[in-house]
């Protein structure tokens, strides 16, 4: 698609969907245009518009409606040099995880749509503190707590029981010497052999290191959703397999990453349309993404929500909130605090 006239005409018929949700006849835009153009003449490029994929009439009664290629060519010409919009100041909140929770309640109700929050490899989340405690029945009780709130929790089986003397020498050392470092660095050092000062001083603490580089085996953590019944609402009256399908793609991990590799950039944000998501379920959906974190601590938020968004206030909402969290992140990673 070259001519000008088209692409004018493109972008009224999509604003008019974007305010109305309806379809528009080509003598109703003659009504409303910014253009001087014949009802015919509006009519003529929209059957060009239509044999280009751009509009469709299935579906409705009378008029046309943009398609999700469409929806791509109006997305990329929004802004497509802009630059990503300053955050303004805010008083912090008194946690990492205040933060998170606090912009995801708030991108969701100033979008209207599902705010989702995909996390990055447990490895990659720098350590605040950790506690191993001995259990009955040669077990040993691990909890982390991250610098950035997350407390995770399990129970190791062992080979032999581990003396409370044993395991306090190791959580302080490990306190002492690790904190805010990627748990991946702790344990490639604990499986390398290292601390070799610590082995020397201790010889028997050595098979608890050996043991205890699984406490710092973790999953990545579940993605986050707020606003879930945003979405479901939108598939009111539709069949449970398509349902099912929406509930799969919010717990979808993976979507976020989809859309931050494979989505247009626009305004600083990606933006991926309808099937470009990777579901069939979302073909009536937008997903709006944009990564944040600190350090190699690296995050992806976003918005789900139906293919007609008020995008321009997405985009900014997504974008600010993405660098309120980066600024919150690095305030926590920049002072640690004393080890608890």
């Amino acid at each position: 698609m070259t001519v000008q006239r088209e692409i004018a005409i493109l972008e009224e018929i999509i604003e008019y969907y974007l305010e109305h949700q309806e379809a528009i006849s080509a003598r109703t835009l003659s009504k409303i245009s910014r253009l001087s153009l014949s009802p015919t003449t509006i009519r003529n490029l929209m059957e060009d518009l239509s044999a280009e994929g751009l509009l469709t009439s299935a579906g409705v009664p009378r008029g046309r409606v943009p398609t999700q290629k469409a929806f791509s060519v109006y997305v990329t010409r929004l802004a497509p040099a802009a630059a990503p919009p300053a955050a303004e100041p805010s008083p912090p909140l008194p946690t990492f995880a205040a933060a998170l929770d606090h912009a995801g309640h708030t991108l969701s109700s100033e979008t209207g749509c599902v705010a989702l929050c995909a996390f990055p490899p447990a490895d990659a989340y720098p350590l605040g503190w950790v506690h191993f405690g001995a259990a009955p029945g040669n077990r040993v009780l691990v909890a982390v707590q991250t610098l950035l709130d997350d407390l995770w929790c399990k129970v190791l089986e062992t080979a032999s029981a581990f003396p409370d003397e044993l395991l306090r020498e190791v959580v302080r050392f490990i306190n002492e010497r690790y904190l805010a470092v990627p748990l991946a660095r702790i344990r490639q050092d604990i499986m390398s052999g290292e601390p070799k000062d610590l082995l020397a001083r201790m010889p028997s603490v050595g098979s608890a290191f050996r043991m205890l580089r699984k406490a710092f085996e973790w999953e990545a953590p579940a993605q986050r959703a707020w606003g879930q019944e945003r979405l479901l609402g939108m598939a009111a009256g539709q069949d449970g397999p398509r349902l099912f399908m929406l509930q799969q793609a919010l717990a979808d991990r993976e979507l976020l990453r989809r859309g931050l590799h494979a989505g247009r950039g626009v305004a600083g944000a990606r933006v991926s349309l309808g099937t470009e998501t990777g579901y069939s379920a979302l073909e009536d959906c937008a997903l709006v993404c944009h990564p944040f974190g600190a350090g190699d601590w690296a995050a992806t938020l976003g918005v789900l929500g139906p293919m007609s968004l008020n995008y321009p206030r997405v985009l900014d909402s997504v974008v600010r909130a993405a660098q309120t969290l980066s600024a919150a992140a690095s305030r926590r990673l920049a002072e640690p605090g004393p080890v608890r």
